[in-house]
């Protein structure tokens, strides 16, 4: 007489989870582990002839007493995974819309940077377009009187000969951004003496040319410790110095 298949047997005991064994191998019923789920998976119609089988198999409940049903059991875990991808969904939509004001902070600077007429009007333009659109404590911007010569306002001037001028060059590595929380005394000199006591951290801007000829730089300070941060991306930062020093370019000033 031919031996019953084990899948033709109680389908209620079969799959009662809360008496099965943990191990692959399954006493009493000469199968494995393993082999039943490779039947469910070549079989995944089996749960819509067994419809019953749903509300009768029994799973145990780790962190509750008892067991629940499986078809509960599946509605927690689709439930957890809803929640879960509902909550990498909001985080994407905040930074996409972060990344839209950004955009549209940059193309403000860009254009205003780029509608300067001469010099003096670079040298204005440049701190007070940054100060406003990224709401920063203090923007020094100064160039190099070895490059630009007196064409520049005073104020905007720094002497290369100056010790604190060679101090904080020397900090530059081609054309990547400075970024310091706090800031160091090499940058802290060339603050404002009434903001800097409050900056918490800066980004130093290298300007260069085409050639990458330093003509200058631009330091963003911030009262927020957590605005600059080592670990952060600088390269649209390095572009808007890039973009500083092309408006150098096409006003002959480099």
């Amino acid at each position: 007489m031919a031996q019953p298949s084990a899948f033709s047997m109680d389908s209620g005991r079969f799959f009662d989870m809360t008496s099965r064994p943990t191990s692959d191998d399954t006493p009493g019923l000469g199968l494995e582990e393993r082999e039943v789920a490779d039947f469910l998976r070549r079989h995944p119609d089996f749960f819509e002839r067994h419809l019953a089988l749903l509300t009768e198999l029994v799973v145990p409940h780790s962190g509750r007493t008892g067991a629940v049903s499986l078809l509960e059991r599946q509605v927690t875990v689709l439930r957890d995974q809803l929640g879960a991808e509902r909550g990498r969904l909001k985080l994407l939509m905040n930074a996409a819309r972060e990344n839209s004001r950004l955009q549209q902070r940059l193309q403000r600077c860009f254009q205003a940077i780029a509608s300067a007429c001469d010099f003096s009007d670079l040298a204005r333009v440049v701190p007070e377009v940054l100060q406003q659109e990224f709401d920063l404590d203090s923007v020094v911007v100064k160039f190099l009187d070895t490059v630009v010569g007196t064409t520049a306002p005073v104020q905007a001037l720094a002497a290369y000969s100056d010790e604190t001028v060679q101090a904080l060059i020397q900090r530059f590595q081609g054309n990547a951004c400075l970024v310091e929380a706090p800031p160091s005394a090499e940058v802290m000199c060339h603050l404002p003496p009434a903001s800097a006591s409050r900056v918490g951290s800066c980004a130093v801007v290298p300007i260069c040319n085409a050639d990458q000829v330093l003509l200058g730089w631009a330091i963003l300070a911030a009262h927020d410790s957590q605005r600059y941060r080592a670990d952060m991306d600088t390269v649209l930062l390095e572009g808007l110095g890039g973009l500083i020093g092309a408006a150098c370019t096409r006003l002959n000033l480099s």
